[in-house]
């Protein structure tokens, strides 16, 4: 009795590979898509210069109490409206050598800080800055 072996002679299955030439297309596209939908701002800097401690550093500010998100700010015992350039470029020209303070009450938003801000500046308002939050 003659034992046979057979013998397996077919070549051995070839493992198949995964392609990663569509996910690096695919990869590409995305960030192409991002890059040409983004849209790129310049961020701004807001210089808020603090007064410097000294003997008249409290005569130096003035300060304006932003008191709601339409823009109404009192100031020097009168309110003023955020719309009205004209008022707001008079009172940088009688008060231009002090420090402009903005407090702002609690619940308005940064944008009607902001606003006021650049409104200031615009009026010609070297030296603004910020002063803190109102109960």
């Amino acid at each position: 009795e003659r034992c046979a072996m057979l013998l397996d002679l077919s070549l051995p299955r070839r493992r198949q590979a995964i392609s990663l030439t569509p996910l690096i297309d695919v990869v590409f596209i995305l960030l192409l898509f991002f890059m040409l939908s983004s849209s790129f701002v310049q961020w701004r800097r807001i210089d808020l210069p603090l007064p410097a401690p000294g003997n008249d550093a409290a005569q130096e500010l003035l300060v304006l109490r932003l008191q709601s998100d339409d823009g109404r700010v009192a100031v020097a015992g009168r309110t003023l409206q955020l719309h009205d350039q004209a008022a707001l470029a008079q009172l940088v020209a009688e008060q231009g050598d002090k420090i402009f303070a903005i407090e702002v009450a609690s619940g308005v938003t940064t944008q009607a800080m902001i606003r006021l801000l650049d409104a200031l500046k615009a009026a010609g308002a070297e030296k603004v800055s910020l002063a803190g939050v109102l109960p």
